[in-house]
């Protein structure tokens, strides 16, 4: 019967499930444990010699945060003469005259910095440091994006790990968070990458499993992105292709959690919303190329498993939107079924008759579905706490974001599920081959609660998937308000948490998108033609 099947359908999709959640633990067990170790980690003596570095900023459209990079940069305490600065610009707008100017100014003054201007996006960022590394004469290549700022002594801390091992092919730092406190939008964003940065890339550098470079504030090894294959453009996510080519190749990557970059979080729906869906599908991209080749190298079967999770982790997001688009008929089902087992009349007879009957094991199935679900998703909540502990020792600052950080934990559940509709399209396009461009995420010159997105450029138009978005919002409250109504509680926390997730992504995008247009309708307002081909402001 139909009931059966959506229980079927329910339990092999916490099946699949299981396999991340697996994963999760084995994390948390590692991370709990690694103090009681004996092993204890090295740390370089400081350099003797300044091995020459190449600095590589790839740049597209980023007008308000260019000037803060190229003061952070050239603010190093590294001898000028050992390194150069590449500045790999693919800008179609003023970003390119703002550089230009600077780097005059910056020439002036002695350093070694030279502008890389591409008239066509060939490759997109890929392509951008691929040609950079032609003309690139550093031994090591450090690679920063735009909206990030590089700490003084960057060079000096990172750099000697080199010396340690030949092969160790890159070194990736901390991402550090400007905006923080900025919005709920920026505070989930911060816990979420903070997790991923203390436990997964932290943990896993630890007992040498398989890592991923994070795209900047790290610095490669030029001979191991040779070898591995260089950069290449056939995924949306190159930094995972030649992270996991590199290691491939017997190459390591060390994680340094002590060693931060700040940097500014994106403070708009739909900029965040375009970065999760190229993350997504370029996971996926990743996972379709070389997963296959993973799995059949000589490797111990611990790494195989943590790439094989690592890589295929986008395809959670369909997982999570099935989940919830089962969340009615399961709850109804379970609420029918349950009424007609408690009824009197239906006890007529022996109880094991009652016990063993289709209608009792359909509402057996919706606790063990809905036990399943709690234990697979128990992991994420006691990362983000943890993560959130670890950060406040780290970088000691014990009273900051107390009064929300544990609300924002267990919301962040709910904001995971709310993006699984746009990735869960970020995954089939992926799996369909289906190409897109490589979008930037815009950033905006936002640090602490100051600035907003009032009169900005990079803005883009609301997009048709948040109606989509809302619709589910409200589908997943009726479920909510009908579960409620039949005194159904045990599913009730996580719909709740679902549709707040949902409703809060859409209506803040359409938030934004009203606050977009009336700025914009105000600039138009202000220019008054007076003559063909002119205007006066």
């Amino acid at each position: 019967m139909i009931e059966s099947f959506l229980f079927a359908l329910y339990l092999l999709l916490l099946l699949f499930l299981s396999l991340y959640a697996t994963h999760g633990y084995i994390i948390l067990y590692y991370y709990l444990t690694r103090n009681r170790k004996n092993k204890k980690k090295k740390f370089p003596p400081p350099l003797n010699y300044f091995p020459f570095v190449t600095i590589q900023l790839p740049i597209y459209n980023e007008k308000y945060v260019v000037a803060r990079l190229l003061s952070s940069v050239t603010n190093l305490d590294y001898p000028k003469e050992r390194y150069e600065i590449q500045i790999l610009d693919d800008s179609t707008d003023e970003t390119t005259f703002i550089l230009a100017s600077l780097v005059e100014e910056y020439k002036g003054l002695g350093y070694n910095i030279s502008l890389h201007h591409r008239s066509q996006r060939i490759g997109f960022k890929a392509g951008a440091l691929r040609e950079g590394l032609l003309s690139a004469r550093g031994e090591f290549i450090a690679i920063f994006d735009a909206d990030f700022i590089v700490p003084p002594d960057f060079l000096k801390r990172t750099i000697p790990y080199f010396f340690l091992d030949e092969k160790i092919a890159a070194v990736q730092t901390r991402w550090g968070h400007l905006n923080r406190d900025y919005s709920i939008l920026t505070q989930g964003q911060a816990l979420a990458l903070d997790a991923h940065f203390l436990f997964e890339q932290d943990i896993k550098s630890q007992i040498d499993l398989f890592i991923n470079f994070n795209g900047t504030c790290g610095v490669w090894r030029k001979e191991a992105i040779l070898a591995a294959g260089n950069w290449q453009d056939d995924t949306l996510t190159e930094d995972l292709d030649l992270s996991y080519r590199a290691q491939l190749k017997g190459y390591k990557i060390l994680f340094l959690p002590e060693i931060v970059c700040p940097g500014e979080l994106p403070i708009d729906i739909q900029g965040f919303k375009k970065q999760q869906f190229r993350w997504t599908k370029g996971g996926v991209e990743v996972a379709k190329k070389i997963l296959g080749e993973v799995l059949r190298a000589k490797l111990p079967r611990r790494v195989k498993f943590f790439s094989f999770t690592h890589l295929t982790s986008p395809l959670v997001y369909p997982i999570l939107f099935f989940l919830s688009l089962l969340s009615f008929p399961i709850v109804a089902t379970k609420i029918k079924y349950t009424e007609i087992v408690l009824n009197p009349l239906y006890h007529y007879g022996s109880y094991w008759a009652v016990y063993l009957s289709s209608q009792a094991r359909v509402v057996n199935l919706y606790y063990l579905s809905l036990s399943l679900f709690t234990i697979f998703v128990l992991p994420y909540p006691i990362t983000y706490i943890l993560s959130y502990r670890r950060v406040q020792k780290l970088d000691g600052n014990k009273e900051k974001g107390r009064k929300s950080w544990f609300l924002v934990a267990f919301l962040l559940i709910g904001g995971f599920v709310s993006l699984s509709l746009i990735n869960t399209q970020a995954c089939l396009q992926a799996l369909w081959g289906k190409k897109s461009e490589f979008t930037r995420t815009p950033k905006f010159s936002v640090v602490g609660k100051k600035g907003s997105l009032r009169d900005k450029k990079y803005l883009s138009p609301i997009s048709k998937i948040t109606f989509l978005e809302m619709g589910m919002g409200f589908y997943l409250l009726f479920t909510l308000i009908y579960a409620l109504s039949h005194w159904e509680l045990a599913l009730a926390p996580f719909l709740l948490l679902y549709t707040l997730g949902f409703l809060f992504l859409s209506f803040s995008a359409l938030s934004q998108h009203w606050e977009f247009k009336k700025s914009r309708k105000k600039e138009l307002e202000t220019v008054q033609p007076v003559g063909e081909g002119e205007v006066k402001r």
